[in-house]
């Protein structure tokens, strides 16, 4: 979510909108031409503090947009003032949608969906919402199989794939693992390595467990923040989470050149309609593994991805946002838009 925002603020800015990000505690880097503003840390059983720190903000910003990221926004939204109010669902889980949807829907306030994915969610429990695709981050440095050889020797002869994610039960480590293991019965010594990128309150117990493998299959290191620059170094990028939004990862990868095998079953369809994806079941992701390590990873064709690359352009989504501002609050044209996280 993160990513998306600051992306999303650099092209409100250099479509001439003057644009501030309130955000809670954590590390954020300044953004040129973007006012920064720090809240105090969200609590349920202590939401207070918060609000007034948010309602002061809002008085002295005075905006004429406030865009809050994440579906619990809306709750917020709805005690502030502003001519425009929105807020983004960068994507939810299937399990817990119900109660969270309808408290949004009593909200009122208008929602901009991540992608054909959140909003088929959304409209399931009867809110509806506008599609603004995420944005694809700008092509950055990119590292040679040589570098991660050098990084990962254990790598030296192997298909790898890199899984740069949070180390939670949504990104489905454990099932990854699984898949892994079975795939082994059958290719042994030529199952792909896969590089987990990333922090999280389970790194240390798969960590644990992948450490039990006489044979390594995972190869854990701490988050780094240009993992992506390490797409073109691999053979292919592998999703394994249960639910998804509209993952700025698979953006990543397709702009890199690289194939995406996923087993999510929520909140990538419309991203993996291409040669450039494979989507299967979860129970399947083994079988595919197999498959891929048999017969090789599809190749990326630039031309084929063009088009859908450019779905997902920085200047396009700043349009829309601004398009949608402008109809909310009855007008068209420049408007102060404050970010809230």
């Amino acid at each position: 979510m993160q990513t998306q925002i600051r992306l999303l603020a650099s092209a409100l800015h250099q479509q001439g909108a003057t644009v501030a990000i309130a955000m809670g505690p954590g590390d954020f880097a300044p953004l040129e031409g973007v006012a920064l503003y720090r809240l105090p840390a969200w609590s349920r059983r202590h939401p207070w503090k918060f609000l007034r720190a948010t309602r002061r903000l809002v008085r002295k910003v005075d905006p004429g947009v406030i865009h809050g990221h994440g579906l619990r926004m809306a709750l917020i939204l709805r005690t502030l003032s502003a001519p425009v109010r929105v807020v983004t669902c960068h994507g939810i889980d299937p399990r817990r949608a119900r109660a969270s949807i309808y408290r949004t829907r009593l909200t009122k306030i208008p929602v901009v969906a991540c992608g054909t994915g959140p909003q088929d969610l959304l409209a399931r429990y009867g809110l509806e919402s506008t599609v603004i695709n995420n944005i694809a981050p700008a092509p950055g440095e990119t590292h040679r199989r040589e570098e991660l050889l050098a990084l990962l020797p254990e790598a030296t002869g192997r298909i790898v794939a890199l899984y740069p994610a949070r180390f939670s039960e949504q990104k489905n480590h454990r099932g990854l693992l699984s898949a892994l293991r079975a795939a082994r019965e059958e290719l042994g010594t030529l199952t792909p390595l896969i590089w987990c990128v990333g922090d999280g309150p389970l790194r240390d117990e798969i960590e644990r467990d992948a450490a039990s493998d006489e044979f390594p299959l995972l190869r854990l290191t701490p988050y780094l923040p240009d993992a992506a620059s390490w797409f073109s170094a691999t053979d292919f990028f592998i999703l394994p989470s249960r639910w998804e939004g509209q993952p700025t990862v698979i953006l990543e990868a397709v702009r890199a050149g690289v194939p995406v095998l996923t087993s999510t079953p929520t909140g990538v369809d419309d991203l993996c309609t291409g040669p450039w994806a494979q989507q299967v079941a979860p129970a399947e992701l083994s079988r595919a593994i197999v498959r891929w390590a048999r017969s090789g990873a599809p190749r990326v064709q630039a031309s084929a991805t063009r088009d859908f690359l450019a779905a997902h352009e920085s200047s396009l989504s700043a349009q829309q946002h601004l398009r949608l501002y402008g109809n909310l609050g009855g007008h068209e044209g420049n408007i102060s838009s404050s970010l809230a996280n």
